[in-house]
């Protein structure tokens, strides 16, 4: 997924959809394939729902089913917390 720059002040248009994936983490040893769904998806990054724990800032990758040979490494950005409306929810931005 490229990047292009945007002016600032504007956010990147967003693509909704859900679509099955799975997040890899622990990237450098004892991989863990976790499924998970995309809510959505912008040229910065994705936002997931699912059942996994995740720090800030930790780097992790997204392969979407419908795409199994291609790996987006992502950094955690945004975690929900539990007990919000939208918990399960986490914000990745691509690196």
């Amino acid at each position: 997924m490229p990047s292009f720059p945007m002016p600032q002040g504007r956010r990147p248009q967003r693509s909704v959809f859900k679509e099955r994936a799975s997040l890899i983490i622990n990237l450098d040893r004892g991989q863990k394939r976790l499924p998970c769904l995309v809510l959505d998806s912008s040229q910065e990054g994705f936002r997931l729902r699912g059942s996994f724990q995740l720090r800030r800032g930790q780097v992790v990758e997204v392969i979407l089913d419908q795409h199994p040979l291609s790996a987006v490494r992502c950094t955690v950005v945004r975690i929900v917390t539990a007990g919000s409306q939208h918990e399960g929810e986490v914000g990745l931005q691509t690196v």
